[in-house]
């Protein structure tokens, strides 16, 4: 009976991980350049040694969360320091912990002329170096590669690149990602000024697997319950056959 209880706290447990991941998708259907995570289950196998039972148990196990790579719709701004990726390429940015990625190009000015992101980390050329404007900057344009002009005059180029495998990117915090993986530099990513992509994320899909989670998750506590329970009834007739 207490290999049940175990077997079904394992399922419970993953449900509670499966509706964070849920919970932060919907949060950020808004939000900019943000990917839909999803969370991988599988089940793992293992013997009850201490009670001689030699018939395997299989326990749920959320073994990673792996994430939409699908391109989010692009919507046009007009802002000239909005600009849009196509699927697969990334803008580097500097953060306190290294080098991060992001999809999300909301792009802004500090006060010293830097090239910042909504949450203030300065965005990388493709030298890996900030990029900061002089004083006299009156006409910033981006182009179709992500070389930038001043006032009519190459400047520099945006830090863009791709991997050849998306999924080694891990969440580093809201549009963040990071990774081991040395990315690719390379010029056949197509970048738009004036463009923003949406959050790939589907509300009322992620709303419906919401309601599926809760679901599963009160129907695992009440057959916890009612194993407590059943061990309860056993062990008062133990005691009273006793």
């Amino acid at each position: 009976m207490d290999n049940s209880i175990y077997v079904t706290l394992s399922r419970q447990l993953a449900l509670f991980r499966d509706m964070d991941v849920t919970s932060n998708n919907i949060a950020n259907a808004s939000t900019s350049g943000y990917g839909t995570q999803h969370i991988m289950f599988n089940s793992y196998l293992t013997k009850d040694i201490n009670q001689g039972n030699q018939n395997p148990m299989a326990f749920a196990n959320d073994i990673a969360t792996y994430r939409d790579t699908t391109q989010g719709s692009l919507k046009a701004t007009g802002n000239p320091l909005d600009v849009a990726v196509a699927a697969g390429g990334y803008f580097m940015v500097q953060t306190p912990l290294g080098t991060r990625y992001t999809r999300s190009g909301n792009f802004q000015l500090d006060g010293a002329g830097t090239l910042i992101t909504a949450d203030g980390n300065p965005v990388l050329d493709n030298a890996g170096q900030q990029i900061t404007f002089p004083e006299d900057a009156q006409n910033i344009e981006i182009g179709s590669v992500g070389n930038i002009k001043v006032n009519g005059l190459d400047f520099t180029n945006l830090g863009v690149v791709q991997f050849e495998n998306e999924q080694v990117l891990e969440h580093a915090g809201g549009t963040l990602y990071k990774t081991d993986v040395t990315p690719e530099r390379t010029e056949d990513i197509v970048v738009s000024q004036g463009v923003l992509e949406n959050s790939n994320v589907q509300p009322v899909v992620e709303l419906t697997h919401m309601i599926e989670v809760s679901r599963s998750v009160t129907s695992t506590a009440k057959f916890i319950e009612v194993m407590y329970d059943l061990q309860r009834k056993a062990s008062n007739t133990f005691a009273q056959q006793g």
